[in-house]
């Protein structure tokens, strides 16, 4: 249970991991107490391991009560200390009566020893077994004070986290307390019952212990529980501006060469394949070729081809002839595979058209079945990807033009590397890198960030964004295509969904900012994706340069990967050299945008240049 919890790196619960991992950690004295009675029933033994048994009972109840505690103060910081300034407060007042029975208990283990009996001729029957044998015995008043832990232990936090509850809205986290203040109240009513019986001369602490063990492993579930940022985020690709698009339903790509158009149709097709969707790819050359093509670019095909999860179908057998004959056969063939996909137990249907330089006369006809809502489905199970080769609408531009009207279309000719262009570097020599960029307020670098957001885009790369409303940032980049946001605000004191494309998160807790990005990492692990931190100023003035830049240092442990392309913003006229420096020495590139130019100066271009 303790692995299971160290090793979990996602949810509300995290800031308090330490609290749980030394509760669970004392849990064990309990069948260790039990261990040295069965095996080594030598009478100082058994006395010693029977104080550190009530020990770590006592500190069990103290940790939890202040878990819980802390839990109800949330965001507002609480201590024993706090707790001892102002005693009269009335809960303040309840934890500090909630401590007397912990402290006697342990106070009256070490001062009244001889009340704990390790005589040999002390027994208890064990019920399951039906035989006798040696049982610790402990005197009425130190039973009555085990007594009134753990029934405290149980009361308090019950009351506590079911007044918490009342006042959260989000389901999720409501129902994780429900499961953790349940699972724990179930233990401590079971031990009562085991260790009170055993004191009476009837034994049933096996099986309590091995139910305790179980409704502990149900707890650990709750740290996994509220995990909706998973949903937030989506595996689909969010390339347009409304709310059907952001999910990808219909997508028209347009590219300059075969070269170009691979990267975003292979990306299309592992993410696919990834998620366990099938995915058909309709092709405009002969099967080895769209092999070779997808092998080249990262797919593994002939896996995914013996597995079922892709299929590599001509363009014609799709429209049943030449020259696009059909069209209402074509999605009406779209619609059986999605119920033949359904069928197969898939998570969803996706389907590359590779049209090349194929469109059909007469223009407006065919643009609006390229357009026609019937290719997807309501519930965003299907996914279309249809893509031309610029040539096709060579003097066409009125039809292009209303292409672009009906359904999202990205350009590849147009914007696949705006931003890098703009810094005199490739897209290639951007992608994947830690970029710190230093900015004046007056420079306008907001527009930098667009075009960012806006390459990312044209190559298929998802944006994530951690920003605050009152940021620049957040005004200009609201709208963009195929952005997830993260508002850090006050307002909130645990991740709160807002709207489709943006969740509130506490801004003053690195830990759930943290847990955000490593959520979003293990969520577009098969793609190369975006993030950019709107910015470590903010950082520095709330939390203090130290733990920013050890803020920044885990966030760029976490996006060590090469698929993730980090972008952090310094407000440098804000901070003296010696700040600024030390969080450039954490970054592959800076550019620094300063007030009157256009261009973002580049630095470290050489040793980019160099790897």
């Amino acid at each position: 249970m303790i692995l299971v919890i160290a090793k979990e790196p996602l949810s509300y619960f995290r800031p308090y991991k330490t609290y749980f991992l030394t509760i669970y950690a004392f849990f064990n004295a309990f069948p260790i107490s039990q261990l040295v009675l069965i095996f080594y029933p030598e009478a100082n033994l058994i006395r010693l391991t029977t104080q550190a048994f009530a020990a770590a009972a006592a500190i069990i109840a103290t940790l939890w009560g202040l878990l819980v505690t802390k839990l109800y103060f949330y965001p507002e910081k609480f201590s024993l200390r706090s707790a001892f300034a102002n005693p009269r407060k009335p809960i303040h007042l309840a934890f500090l009566l909630y401590l007397v029975p912990m402290v006697l208990l342990v106070i009256l283990t070490i001062v009244d020893a001889p009340s704990i009996d390790p005589s040999p001729n002390r027994q208890a029957f064990y019920v399951l077994d039906n035989t006798s044998y040696q049982a610790v015995g402990l005197g009425s008043f130190l039973l009555t004070i085990a007594a009134i832990v753990i029934s405290s232990f149980t009361l308090y936090s019950f009351v506590v986290l079911s007044r918490l509850r009342s006042q959260l809205r989000d389901r999720e986290v409501r129902g994780a307390l429900r499961v953790i203040a349940r699972c724990f109240a179930a233990v401590s009513a079971l031990l009562l019952f085991g260790y009170a019986s055993a004191s009476f001369g009837y034994s049933l602490l096996g099986v309590v212990h091995f139910a305790s063990m179980i409704l502990l492993l149900v707890a650990v579930t709750a740290f996994k529980r509220p995990t909706f940022l998973r949903a937030f985020l989506g595996l689909v690709p969010s390339l347009g501006p409304n709310p059907a698009v952001m999910r990808g339903d219909q997508i028209v790509l347009i590219y300059e060469n075969d070269e170009a158009k691979m990267t975003p149709i292979a990306r299309f097709v592992n993410e696919g394949v990834n998620q366990q969707n099938r995915v058909l790819y309709f092709h405009s050359h002969d099967e080895g070729t769209a092999r070779d093509e997808l092998s080249r670019n990262g797919v593994d095909v002939k896996h995914n081809l013996t597995k079922g999860n892709l299929r590599l179908p001509s363009l014609d057998s799709l429209y049943q002839g030449e020259n696009l004959l059909d069209e209402e056969a074509a999605i009406g063939q779209c619609q059986e595979l999605a119920i033949e996909t359904r069928a197969l137990g898939k998570n969803g249907l996706r389907i590359v058209i590779d049209y090349s330089d194929r469109i059909k006369r007469p223009f407006q006809k065919f643009v609006n079945h390229i357009a026609d809502s019937r290719w997807a489905t309501p519930d965003h199970y299907v996914q279309v990807m249809m893509t031309f080769a610029d040539r096709a609408f060579e003097n066409e531009q009125a039809t292009l033009d209303l292409l672009k009207s009906k359904v999202p279309v990205i350009d590849l000719t147009e914007s696949s590397d705006v931003f890098s262009r703009t810094v005199g570097l490739s897209h290639d020599e951007i992608a994947g890198r830690k970029i710190l960029l230093e900015y004046d307020p007056l420079s306008g670098y907001e527009k930098i960030l667009r075009s960012l957001a806006t390459e990312a885009a044209s190559n298929f790369e998802r944006v994530i964004l951690f920003t605050r409303k009152e940021s620049p940032i957040h005004s200009t980049m609201e709208d963009e295509p195929g952005l997830k946001m993260f508002v850090l605000t006050s307002r909130v004191s645990y991740p709160k969904e807002e709207s489709e494309n943006v969740v509130l998160i506490p801004a003053f807790d690195s830990s759930l900012i943290l847990d955000s990005m490593n959520k979003t990492i293990e969520a577009y692990a098969s793609t190369p994706f975006t993030m950019i931190f709107d910015n470590i100023s903010h950082q520095i003035f709330t939390l203090g340069t130290e733990r920013a830049h050890s803020f920044v240092r885990q966030a760029l442990e976490l996006m060590v990967s090469n698929r993730i392309t980090g972008v952090f913003l310094l407000n440098y006229p804000a901070h003296d050299m010696k700040t600024v420096s030390m969080f450039e020495n954490l970054f592959d590139l800076e550019l620094m945008s300063r007030q009157g130019t256009r261009i973002p100066e580049v630095r470290k271009k050489l040793s980019l240049s160099a790897q």
